[in-house]
Parts: structure tokens; sequence; C-alpha cells
């Protein structure tokens, strides 16, 4: 059995997202494109190194299908059909293709059951040989696939006005995801990680009462993939869902993303949920680290630590979101200064 003087990455997260006695707390820093390739050439190393070089416990795992662009090469599109634009580094689709045919059964909806989906996934894992915490990436898990799939305001009219076909495509949509899920299990994964974002700066861009009815029992569904074999669920949701916590921790979630400190407060959330959840972020990629001072970086690092992380556990030290270009190298080194002094390896 490790102690707790060896703990290795995978091992560290695990007993971290248990909220269990862990050596030094874990740390991710996830990357825009455009930002990964800024820090690479400020650290002279490849972009495959870059996860390494900046201490990183967790390794996401996607699904493999053959890429294909618009003629123009302005449209990237996924596994689902939506064409995103390649032109920047947030997420906006081009190309929604129920915008226009919203019939459900015309959709050439992809196959959960496709041989080579899991390929990548599998010699991911098999490359890191169990040093980093692995986790199937289920981003635009529910409501973001419906609205990528339809178009954000389409999808919302529909969430008012048609919420029997919101209802049908949520359902579509669950029961691809849960058999991707199940199959992801299957090559021996550590936890679960989903993204869907219900909530803006202030309050949630719907009503908890839709959330409820439409979202919480079909979110249940895909975490409960992961709770059966007694795995943590992550799920990354930005904006104030505050309403919806006790809900999220009712149906299974065991550590809350990206805890963005100007939408919910970090003391609060550790007062109100630390004895049920653990926490990944932390430092906002909103304010301090593209417009702060590197000083100010420096306590906002320690600062999350403190306050989320003050039983000495329960806590993923991370920027909240991707870091963008627009933050600035020194910034990122200052961040990196406290992981080390916190005992990390950046």
């Amino acid at each position: 059995m490790e102690t707790a003087a060896e703990l290795s990455k995978r091992v560290r997260m695990r007993l971290a997202l248990q909220r269990q006695r862990i050596d030094r707390w874990p740390t991710q820093i996830n990357t825009t494109d455009e930002m990964g390739r800024k820090l690479a050439a400020h650290f002279q190393i490849s972009m495959k190194e870059l996860p390494e070089r900046l201490g990183n416990h967790l390794l996401r795992l996607d699904l493999s299908y053959p890429k294909r662009s618009s003629a123009d090469g302005k449209l990237a599109y996924d596994w689902w059909g939506v064409g995103w634009h390649t032109e920047t580094e947030g997420y906006w689709p081009g190309d929604s293709p129920l915008a226009e045919n919203e019939d459900l059964d015309s959709y050439a909806w992809p196959d959960p059951e496709g041989a080579s989906l899991l390929e990548a996934a599998e010699q991911a894992l098999e490359q890191d040989g169990g040093t980093h915490f692995s986790a199937p990436n289920f981003g635009f898990c529910l409501y973001e696939r419906a609205w990528s799939l339809r178009g954000f305001e389409k999808f919302n009219i529909d969430l008012a006005l048609n919420q029997a076909y919101a209802a049908e495509l949520l359902k579509r949509i669950t029961q691809i995801q849960v058999r991707l899920a199940e199959r992801f299990l299957a090559l021996g994964i550590d936890g679960g990680y989903c993204g869907d974002d219900y909530g803006a700066q202030k309050g949630m861009l719907f009503s908890p009462r839709t959330w409820r009815a439409l979202f919480k029992p079909l979110l249940a569904r895909i975490f409960a993939v992961f709770r059966e074999a007694n795995l943590p669920v992550i799920l990354h949701s930005d904006g104030d869902i505050a309403p919806i916590l006790p809900d999220l921790v009712e149906i299974g979630l065991t550590t809350l993303n990206p805890v963005q400190p100007e939408v919910l407060d970090l003391a609060w959330l550790k007062s109100n949920f630390g004895d049920r959840l653990a926490f990944y972020g932390g430092v906002s990629t909103q304010t301090v680290l593209p417009f702060g001072t590197p000083d100010e970086v420096r306590r906002a690092t320690w600062e999350a630590v403190k306050l989320l992380g003050s039983d000495g556990s329960g806590l993923l030290l991370a920027p909240s979101h991707r870091m963008t270009a627009d933050i600035p190298i020194e910034n990122v080194e200052a961040m990196l200064e406290v992981f080390r002094a916190l005992g990390g390896e950046s």
C-alpha cells in the first residue's frame, strides 16, 4: 500500500476527490491550443510535454472519429455533427444541424457502438500506465449538447414553449451519453467528467424548476454509470448555479468545477458543501489571471487553498477555466510558484 509520502498523481487525486488525507495538493492547468503553444514556446518544450511540465494530475479522454472541416476551414465538425468556428479560442457553433430541420427521426445520430470510438482513449490509458487520474471528457454533456445541435436561441425557446420537443431531444442525447459512459467504464477509468453550463454571471440561464423537470433526472442517469461503480463524478458548470447545488449532490455529484470566485463565494461553498463536495478550480481566469499582477495571482492562489482546502483535502487546485492566450506568462509563472511552494511538481 502506498504511503502518504509516495502517492502517485492518480492516487493523490483520487484521495483528494474523496476528501481524504493527501501528501500535497493535486494541481491541473488546462489551456486553449493558442495558449498551449505560447506556454510550450516559453518553456522550450513540445505541446505533448506541456501537461507534465505544468504538473497536471487529470488525464481527460476523448472520442476518436474522422475529423472534417468546412471547405473554407472556418468550421470544424465534432462527433455529433456540430460545426464549430476555428477562428476563436472559445466555443462558438457555426452550424447547428437541427436549427432548420428539427425532425429528430431524420437526423443522422452518431453511433455510440462504433468500433473505433475509444481507440485513442485506450492508447492514452496504455501509454499513461496508471500515472494520472483518468476520466472521459463529456463536455457539452446535455443542455449544451442540445443547444449546440439546435442553436442556442432556438433551444431556449423550446424550453419555454415546446418542452415536449426539448424533452425528447434531451432523452436521445442521454441515451447516447449513457452508452458511451458504460463503454468508457469498461476501460478501467478513475471517474467521470461532465461539462454542462446552467448559469450566468448572476442567476441561472433558465429556472431551477425547468432544470429539475427536464435535466435533473437525465443527468442522474449519466452520473449513475460512474456512481454505481463507486467512482467520483466531476461536473464543470459555469455561472451562478447555487439554487441547484443541493440537487446535484442528491443525484451523485462529488466534485464541482470551476468554483469561480466572481460567481460563487468560495468560503460559502466550503461552509455549505465542503462535507459533501470536493472542489476543482478556484483561481479566476476571468479577472486575476488575465488582469492581475503576479503578486495578486499569488495571493489569489493561496486564498483558494485557504478557503477551499481548509480541512487539508477536497481540492484539485487549478485555474477556474482553460487558460487563454490573454493571460500573461508572468502570471502563469506566479501561480506555478505557489504550486511549487505547496509541494507540487510544476
